[in-house]
């Protein structure tokens, strides 16, 4: 039997393990990412890679040294180094003497063709529709887990709460086994979470925009989501795992958009440049039409898409009108100084608030 791992990405592993064990094999998650998988990574990966792939040869390496044998990871397509991620990360374990099977499933992008050949290695002998459509309807509810989270951290009566139940959640999902039980513990979840006392204080609204593996994975992102909970601040993102589904698997079955997308790219950034560099800049307006205080664009270092998304940031932030600060990550494992900038970012939006406020201030 395959002993099959993935890389982690934010809850990626809730949806991934219970997939694979739905369809009859030994999952291995590597630990959560942590210093010791940055150190790997930064050890064996190309100078000047980007921060996910360090995460992911961590990872990789972690999983294997607990028994993993096969390694499932998507694709990605446009001018992005996620697109090769695949072929390096296989070479470089082949150059490291490990034996292992390296399935990359491309996006639709590359056609259906190509797409079959590599899901049907592990999708054979298995009713795909049928799971498909329960793992979907699993990575909604785990997606609807961390907006009520986002929700609550900055109104909650006992401070802590949230993460308590938040983190109990994470660490069984480890335990429990395939889709229907790892629903059941979301339904679980969703109880305690709704029945926590919550105060009517005023919160800031903060949107988040970026690079999608460092604005899902919290290590990744310094614990931005967490830390501006705890100062207050709601927060809500661009993306979630089942976005992901639907921009790469399911709307191009359909030949649709997301509408946000479609209707706030247009005339600034009418063509695919890579990664979510479009979605970037879309959900930046569509955040400041919906009068949110902020934004944060968080990317790795030397990402090519986001740093062409901070310059059309950058040149129509008074269309936007709102506070935006760019955090760029790398290889920090420390969130300390980054409590400082957001400390000073709210300072700015409270400011601001207060020059519009009494009229002083206008974008326009």
């Amino acid at each position: 039997m395959r002993k099959i791992t993935f890389p982690h990405m934010g809850n990626l592993f809730v949806i991934a393990k219970a997939l694979f064990e739905e369809l009859g094999f030994e999952v291995v998650v590597p630990p959560y990412n942590n210093k010791s998988a940055l150190e790997i990574g930064k050890r064996l990966s190309p100078e000047f890679i980007c921060l996910p792939f360090k995460l992911n040869m961590g990872n990789f390496i972690q999983a294997i040294e607990m028994g993993a044998d096969t390694i499932v990871i998507f694709g990605g397509c446009g001018p992005c180094r996620f697109g090769y991620y695949g072929a390096l990360e296989k070479e470089i374990l082949k150059d490291l003497g490990y034996d292992v099977e390296m399935i990359v499933i491309e996006p639709l992008f590359y056609g259906l063709r190509n797409f079959l050949e590599q899901v049907s290695k592990i999708f054979a002998r298995k009713n795909i529709a049928s799971i498909l459509k329960r793992v979907y309807r699993l990575a909604k509810k785990v997606d609807g887990i961390e907006r009520k989270v986002h929700f609550l951290r900055p109104r909650e009566m006992v401070k802590g709460s949230v993460d308590k139940i938040y983190e109990r959640f994470r660490k069984e999902a480890l335990k429990v086994y395939g889709i229907d039980q790892m629903e059941r513990l979301v339904d679980t979840t969703n109880v305690l979470l709704d029945n926590l006392y919550i105060v009517n204080e005023k919160v800031r609204k903060i949107g988040i925009v970026g690079e999608i593996y460092t604005i899902i994975d919290s290590f990744s992102s310094l614990n931005i989501e967490k830390i501006l909970g705890e100062m207050g601040c709601e927060v809500e993102r661009n993306l979630y795992i089942s976005q992901w589904i639907d921009t790469h698997l399911i709307y191009p079955i359909f030949r649709k958009k997301d509408t946000i997308v479609k209707r706030y790219s247009k005339g600034i950034m009418p063509v695919l440049i890579g990664g979510h560099a479009r979605e970037t800049i879309s959900y930046a307006i569509y955040f400041a039409a919906q009068k949110y205080d902020g934004i944060l664009h968080i990317f790795p270092l030397t990402c090519m898409p986001e740093i062409i998304a901070k310059s059309v940031l950058n040149g129509i932030k008074n269309q936007i009108g709102v506070p935006i600060m760019h955090v760029v990550v790398d290889e920090i494992d420390s969130d300390v100084g980054i409590k400082t900038r957001l400390e000073a970012f709210l300072d700015l939006i409270e400011a601001r608030s207060e020059k519009v406020e009494r009229g002083l201030l206008s974008w326009d």
